[in-house]
């Protein structure tokens, strides 16, 4: 369930290619082939999104991201941290859908 979002002003420090907006989202994370179970997204951007998680996944691993209210999105795991990974969208995100879905979680 959505909790809060609002615009990250954090300087771009880390080599990111595109602005992060800070979320706390339920949402579903499956591999390919497999089920979908819960992750919790803590920052999306139209390159991709950081979440926590319980899976151990490889970098370069395909899996797909599904929000409320939008199809489900392929992207590919760039890190794993403990508990959270990074993973970059196969397609980026419209502005415009990451404005809805950063709306929405408000």
């Amino acid at each position: 369930m959505a909790l809060s979002a609002e615009l990250s002003t954090q300087p771009d420090g880390e080599g990111r290619r595109a602005e992060r907006r800070e979320v706390v989202l339920g949402a579903g994370l499956r591999q390919r082939g497999a089920h979908a179970v819960t992750v919790q997204v803590v920052d999306l951007s139209v390159s991709g999104f950081r979440a926590a998680t319980h899976l151990d996944l490889l970098p370069g691993s395909d899996v797909w991201l599904k929000l409320p209210g939008l199809e489900s999105l392929h992207a590919r795991v760039v890190w794993m941290r403990g508990h959270l990974m990074g993973c970059e969208f196969v397609r980026p995100l419209h502005p415009a859908v990451l404005d809805m879905v950063a709306r929405a979680v408000r």
